[in-house]
């Protein structure tokens, strides 16, 4: 089953300011960047910054875009490859292009996406670890998969888990990732959050007690009232 996400574009000019000089283009906000890949040249280009964050946010890694060197130019099918930003403010700093061929098969990183919510977890019976957020596949650039759902629904008790094997892999997809690789499990709580649902256990029976015990006292008084009027 072919990928049938959307495609992205981003157009982006050739740069010639390299090393220092990007701190010119950041106050432009433009982000410098190269584009590169098998059997090509590396090209220095320059991206306008909010567009390229509109479709990082969207794309990801493992989406194909549409780049275009240049209004008019043809697109060249590429994965943002890797992302620099600024420590401080997170602003872009610089982003590789990796430019691919469609009729080759390539390894990547797909992220796992979980699906609903684990009953043990919502009954605070135990907790969720999270042991794998991304699996290792080989597939044709345009078969590979944005992400990987895994239903977590069935997760009622402690020790239960799932793994890489439970993930159902679409069609032309190789797994790379050890099927036997834990992805999720349900754990103990710790202690002082046992000893934390407890208190609050206790607390909510106490407090519905005094109710009962108020509502009681109440009726006893009612009744006493009224013996009162008839005598």
């Amino acid at each position: 089953m072919a990928n049938e996400n959307k495609t992205y574009e981003l157009t982006v000019e050739p740069r010639s300011m390299i090393g220092k000089q990007s701190r010119q283009l950041r106050r432009q906000d433009l982000v410098p960047a190269v584009v590169y890949g098998p059997n090509i040249d590396p090209q220095s280009i320059q991206v306008p910054m909010k567009e390229l964050e509109r479709v990082y946010l969207r794309a990801g890694n493992i989406t194909l875009i549409d780049l275009k060197v240049g209004e008019g130019a043809a697109a060249r099918k590429v994965f943002i490859h890797n992302v620099q930003r600024n420590p401080v403010n997170h602003g872009l700093i610089h982003v590789d292009f990796l430019e691919v061929n469609l009729r080759e098969e390539m390894t990547a990183s797909v992220p796992i996406n979980l699906i609903g919510e684990a009953p043990a977890v919502h009954r605070n019976e135990g907790l969720l670890l999270n042991a794998l957020d991304h699996v290792q596949v080989r597939a044709l650039p345009m078969d590979l998969p944005p992400h990987l759902d895994l239903d977590i629904t069935g997760l009622e008790e402690l020790d239960q888990a799932l793994y890489v094997s439970d993930l159902t892999m679409p069609e032309n997809v190789t797994l790379i990732t050890s099927e036997e690789e834990l992805v999720v499990k349900i754990t103990a709580l710790p202690v002082e959050e046992v000893e934390e649902v407890e208190e609050e256990a206790e607390e909510g029976e106490a407090a519905e007690g005094a109710a009962e015990g108020d509502a009681s006292a109440e009726g006893a008084g009612d009744t006493g009232d009224t013996a009162d009027e008839e005598s």
